[in-house]
């Protein structure tokens, strides 16, 4: 695999894994907030609000889409740097760098 792919490979990996990170705290954000009754913020990321709503369970999310935005950003930089430095590090098909 030649190094464009695998930057390009590794951009994708690391859009994927921060969107699921910024999913899976807007999950734990919403649960603690059901779970206490008490606004819960993640702060530039999310702000849930516990509540009910003619006599059922509601919840109230506001998102900060710049927060996901850096979150996703980090991961892809992160994803990026890992890969270039990896493939400095491996040897070629001959066994020289």
């Amino acid at each position: 695999m030649n190094k464009t792919s695998k930057i390009i490979g590794a951009a994708l990996g690391g859009v994927a894994v921060g969107l699921a990170l910024a999913f899976i705290l807007c999950v734990a954000t919403s649960v603690i907030a059901i779970s206490t009754g008490s606004p819960a913020t993640l702060p530039g990321l999310f702000t849930a609000t516990a509540g009910t709503e003619n006599g059922a369970l509601a919840l109230e999310f506001q998102p900060n889409f710049a927060g996901i935005v850096v979150v996703t950003a980090l991961s892809v930089l992160v994803s990026v740097v890992m890969a270039v430095r990896s493939s400095n590090a491996s040897p070629g098909p001959s066994g020289h760098n």
